[in-house]
């Protein structure tokens, strides 16, 4: 059976670093940590966190694996114009992520992202955008019961065939069918339509609670990237095949859907209506 939690000095030797090294570790987040049981103020250390950046630091001595393993860890292997993590800090395009989320929009930030150019944001998201087609309209009344990764990959390709101007693979041009498909996909995910992309996702999800908004605003800010899973890497290989928007953004949803990414996103609601009905989240665990 293997051990839970090391000791300091066992979880240093394993990594081969120094007592001080392995409690920058824990600064990061990288090992978690608890005090250990009994008098004094020693702790001890997640032993999974231990093996788990044990097995990335050996990666990075071996290139093939350290591709092979980028799909499973998120292993930085690409260089980026866009995210930036240094000391600790995420940045967008060299801006501190937690100052966007706080300060500007999603639409602003995708502007930064796309373009460079957070002035850019009004042109991409027009405060007049129009609303989905009849013909969207009407499948979204016979799409009831799948789940919000089925309907788009129900959806997106009917919307693909009505934007010819998705085929025009400029890069204005592309940023201007990301907000396309971003704006179709927040209708469709909230049922309802707004100016904003967190404005529409609050006044479907939680109508009672306008305040939510600048939540769900700075959580899809956050969202932005979010490393080299397979739903990414996905995304990157079609779209290295001069594909459409829509056809990107497609692979990275089939790859989401799978069980051991973004299907695992079921399996915590599921666990979060049980803590919710029996009203005891230890007893459920």
């Amino acid at each position: 059976m293997e051990e839970r939690y090391l000791s300091a000095g066992r979880a240093a030797e394993e990594l081969g670093v120094s007592l001080a090294t392995l409690y920058a570790y824990v600064s990061r987040g990288m090992v978690r940590s608890e005090a250990a049981e009994g008098k004094g103020r020693n702790r001890r250390y997640r032993a999974e966190d231990v093996r788990r950046l044990k097995e990335r630091k050996e990666r990075r001595k071996d290139p093939e694996g350290v591709v092979e393993g980028a799909l499973h860890w998120g292993t930085p292997v690409l260089e980026s114009g866009i995210t930036l993590i240094d000391d600790g800090g995420l940045y967008y395009r060299g801006r501190d992520v937690v100052v966007l989320a706080g300060e500007k929009g999603i639409e602003e930030v995708a502007a930064v992202v796309w373009t460079g150019d957070e002035a850019m944001a009004p042109a991409l998201f027009p405060p007049d955008p129009s609303e989905p087609s009849r013909r969207i309209r009407s499948l979204m009344g016979s799409v009831a019961g799948l789940t919000p990764v089925e309907v788009f990959q129900v959806l997106l390709p009917v919307a693909a065939s009505e934007d010819p101007a998705a085929y025009d693979l400029r890069p204005p041009a592309v940023a201007r069918t990301g907000a396309r498909i971003l704006r179709l996909m927040a209708d469709v995910a909230a049922g309802e339509s707004a100016t904003g992309l967190a404005e529409t996702l609050q006044r479907g999800w939680s109508p009672a609670d306008p305040g939510s908004a600048d939540l769900l605003d700075s959580a899809l800010v956050y969202c932005v990237d979010h490393e080299l899973p397979v739903s990414t890497f996905a995304a990157r290989c079609v779209a290295s095949s001069e594909a459409t928007p829509y056809a990107v953004v497609l692979a990275g949803l089939a790859a989401l859907g799978g069980v051991k990414h973004g299907g695992e996103i079921e399996l915590v609601e599921a666990f979060l209506r049980e803590v919710e009905g029996v009203g005891d989240a230890r007893a459920v665990i």
